[in-house]
Order: structure tokens, then C-alpha cells, then sequence
């Protein structure tokens, strides 16, 4: 299985090769390590072991990885600037044009890496076709999650599954595309969105113990701790905020109660619990695949 180190080592070759304007790339090969402390590379590993698992082949295996890592680079930093999240990055006081910039050049980037492999066209326009699907998917389910669309349990799942379930998606059917399997797809694409679904719910837990750093209370997202208090019968902060009885900053200066309330109505084990139950899900829909079983254990390595 790939390490973490590899795909990094790659992104930064990759970067150093493409981008000609010297303060241009100097800024994302800061951006690529600092992803590196925040993020394990899931993306690209999916991707590269779905390349393996059908291929038998790891020569192209890295540079797929490293694809679609910089793809996910310039969706993290876009979804860090909706949320505006993110403030301790380099990017954070970039002026918008400069952002901008690496944003798209990573974007094109991820696609040339792509268009660049040794690999069948056929093979390389449907790995293609499923990043553009499954990207704007993802649009559609991170604009619902802003503009808070979501007003029960299941649309919130329905959402996620958007959101994070076809980020996934598009990691795990890219390597597959280029490998050139053609079975096998719905069960990938099934425990894809439950994988995705699991993570962004341990996301929003660990996002409602980070007020300093993340923007989801302030913001009103309606995560599933959330939802659980809201649809709680007892009164609690939560429910006074999105109620609007209580502004911001009168929340904020009652944070460790907001959380105490939670904890004690049982919101985060409820998430948890929810959490686990897809990642259950996604670990019986692995064990359908028709592969080899070390790469049934190398998902459930990434997974858990």
C-alpha cells in the first residue's frame, strides 16, 4: 500500500516540473506541506489501490495518487474559504487573485497529471468522465451544507452523501476507470459514499470541539449532533441559538456548556454511533468485491 510520504514526494516533483512562475510554485509546495501535517492522503490512496487491485500494475500507481491529491488540495482550500475555515494556512492572507491562482493551477494540474499517464485514452477519458461527475456532485452537496438546506437527519445524510460521499467516489472509480475494470462499480461506488458519509460525520464532531478553528456553529450548519439537539424536547443553547433567542457571541462566552449539553444529551455518541454504522456498511460491501483479499484489506486499512 502506498505511504503518505510517496504521494507527498510525488506532488512535489509533479509541482516543480509544471509550475514556471517561481512565487506561484513556491506557494503551493508550501500548501503541499502543510497539507501533509492535516491530511493522510486518503484520496489518492483509494485511488492508487483501486489502480492496483484491477491492474496488477503500480509503475502509473503514484502519479494517479498524486492526481487526485492535488485535485483534493484545491477542494480543501475552496471549501476552507466558504467556511472560512483554514486561518492558520499560508493561504489564508493571500489576496483572492493569488488564491485563485493555485486553486485552478491545481485543478489543471490534477488533469494534466492524468492526460499525461502512459495509459489507453479510452481509459483516460472515463477517469475523466467521473472526476467532472462526481465534482459537481460534490458542489451541489457542499452549496445545500452553506446555505442550510438541510432540516432532518436524512436530508443530512443525503447531503453528505453529495458532499464527501462522491469526493470518494470520484477517488475510488478514477483508479478503477484507469485500470480498465469495468465490474465491480455500484458495490466501489456504494461503500465510497458510505466511506465518505462516516468521515464527514467525524468531521463535524471534531469541528463542534474546534469553535476557534472551525466555523460550523457560527455558521448554523446543521450537523448531526446538531440536528439531535435541535430535535431535542428538553431547551437547550443550541436550540436558542438557530432560534435566534441568542446571538453569537452569547453562545460563544457559554462554549463549554454548548459541549457539556451535547456530551450529556448523548448528541456526540449518537453521531459516533452513526459514524461506525457506515463504516460498517462500506467494510460488508468490500468484502463483495471480486479481488484479491489483500486489497480487501488494504481498503479496510484506509478505512479504519
Amino acid at each position: 500500500m502506498m505511504e503518505k510520504e510517496t504521494v507527498k514526494i510525488k506532488m512535489r516533483e509533479i509541482v516543480e516540473a509544471s509550475f514556471s512562475a517561481p512565487s506561484l510554485k513556491e506557494a503551493v509546495l508550501t500548501l503541499i506541506e502543510e497539507q501533509a501535517k492535516r491530511s493522510d492522503f486518503l484520496f489518492g490512496r483509494l485511488a492508487s489501490v483501486h489502480y492496483q487491485m484491477f491492474s496488477e500494475n503500480i509503475k502509473e500507481a503514484e502519479q494517479i495518487a498524486t492526481a487526485v491529491e492535488l485535485m483534493m488540495l484545491a477542494g480543501d482550500l475552496l471549501d476552507d474559504l466558504v467556511d472560512q475555515d483554514g486561518l492558520e494556512t499560508s493561504w489564508s492572507n493571500a489576496p483572492l487573485a493569488i488564491f485563485l491562482h493555485i486553486v485552478i493551477g491545481l485543478l489543471l494540474l490534477g488533469q494534466k497529471a492524468i492526460a499525461d499517464l502512459p495509459i489507453d485514452d479510452h481509459k483516460k477519458v472515463k477517469a475523466q468522465s467521473y472526476i467532472l461527475s462526481r465534482l459537481f456532485q460534490s458542489l451541489n452537496g457542499q452549496h445545500m451544507n452553506l446555505t442550510h438546506d438541510i432540516q432532518t437527519e436524512a436530508e443530512y445524510l443525503e447531503v453528505m452523501k453529495k458532499k464527501s460521499g462522491s469526493l470518494v467516489a470520484m477517488a475510488c472509480l478514477v483508479g478503477t476507470a484507469l485500470a480498465g475494470a469495468e465490474r465491480n462499480t455500484v458495490i466501489i461506488e456504494k461503500y465510497a459514499n458510505d466511506i465518505g458519509i462516516a468521515a464527514q460525520i467525524d468531521n463535524d464532531i471534531d469541528a463542534l470541539y474546534r469553535w476557534d478553528e472551525k466555523n460550523d456553529i457560527k455558521a448554523k450548519k446543521k450537523s448531526l449532533p446538531v440536528l439531535y439537539m435541535l430535535a431535542s424536547k428538553r431547551d437547550n443553547l443550541l436550540k436558542q441559538y438557530f432560534s435566534n433567542h441568542i446571538d453569537y457571541n452569547e453562545l460563544y462566552a457559554q462554549k463549554e456548556k454548548v459541549i457539556q449539553q451535547m456530551e450529556q444529551e448523548g448528541a456526540f455518541y449518537y453521531a459516533k454511533v452513526m459514524s461506525q454504522i457506515y463504516k460498517e456498511k462500506a467494510l460488508q460491501e468490500i468484502e463483495k468485491l471480486d479481488v484479491d483479499d489483500r486489497y480487501k484489506s488494504a481498503l479496510k486499512t484506509i478505512i479504519l
